[in-house]
């Protein structure tokens, strides 16, 4: 399931150039696309909403064609919006309010924002249109606040789910470790947990956090904040951080289960791989922000 395209999803129609630009980093490269064509462009995505590109007509909601499924033609949205409005997330502000979707493509990757903000009947509709495939991923994450036993015993009816959750700030420590609790009881095997870095904490709030995650047994999925007009990836170092210690926290956690014999104190990678794959380069074109 995990096919998603890592930059910007083009396609064309006629004489027509779509492009569909999921991170503000990309606006560069889109643009010079744009350029580069001879012919009308149209553009959209996250980080045209967030920042325009006036350099391309920009497409309409039902411009006919389904970006997503030339990002990943596994995943898809049951709802829009969230009902959160946290300062570092980009989805209310390129979705709008909270709504369900009247009808929606069945696919084993549910990239929902917050789908545990829906209705009960919605929730179990989804469920239910996923018993087709051998897997199913919660892709975004689910709020550990709104999680219940319900919840974790309908996923748990389903053959394969990989449950994901947030540990996004430590005020919600209880909530992450109740749910996680709710969900092995219910036998849920596969919990993954983003934690986002860099926003409002230090490197030891987000160490707790880590080890937290790994404590509990689940699998940490670290997540360098990234501003929401970025126009360079990874350029923004938080204060209180540094370069250094984004890239080796995010390296070590990423990559846990492979230095379980090394402490963080002792993890000293090679320079080159201070620069590897982040849980957030796995994201889709909704780069989870975080709940």
């Amino acid at each position: 399931m995990n096919q998603w395209r890592k930059g910007i999803a083009e396609w064309k129609c006629g004489d027509t150039l779509y492009l569909s630009v999921p991170f503000t980093w990309l606006l560069g490269e889109a643009e010079a696309k744009a350029r580069a064509h001879k012919g009308k462009v149209v553009a959209g995505g996250p980080a045209v909403k967030l920042m325009g590109a006036p350099w391309a007509g920009e497409a309409p909601d039902d411009c006919g064609f389904d970006a997503l499924t030339f990002h990943n033609p596994c995943a898809t949205f049951t709802t829009r919006g969230c009902p959160n409005r946290c300062a570092f997330c980009a989805v209310p502000k390129i979705e709008g309010d909270f709504r369900e979707l009247e009808t929606w493509k069945a696919a084993p990757m549910i990239c929902d924002n917050n789908i545990l903000a829906s209705t009960k009947r919605h929730f179990a509709d989804v469920v239910e249109s996923s018993r087709q495939f051998p897997c199913v991923d919660f892709n975004q994450g689910l709020d550990a606040r709104l999680f219940t036993a319900w919840h974790a015993d309908l996923l748990r009816s389903l053959p394969n789910v990989i449950t994901r959750f947030a540990f996004d700030h430590i005020r919600v420590e209880g909530k992450v470790s109740d749910a996680i609790a709710t969900a092995r009881t219910a036998g849920l095997r596969d919990i993954r947990v983003f934690v986002l870095l860099g926003f409002r904490d230090t490197p030891e709030d987000a160490r707790h956090r880590l080890d937290k995650v790994c404590e509990w047994g689940c699998l940490p999925c670290p997540q360098r904040y990234q501003p929401l007009d970025a126009l360079e990836k990874n350029a923004y170092v938080a204060p209180g951080w540094t370069e250094y210690e984004l890239r080796k926290i995010v390296r070590y956690y990423y990559k846990r289960r492979f230095w379980l014999d090394v402490s963080y104190e002792d993890f000293r990678p090679e320079p080159d791989s201070l620069f590897a794959g982040s849980c957030a380069d796995n994201c889709g074109p909704s780069g989870r922000k975080g709940k």
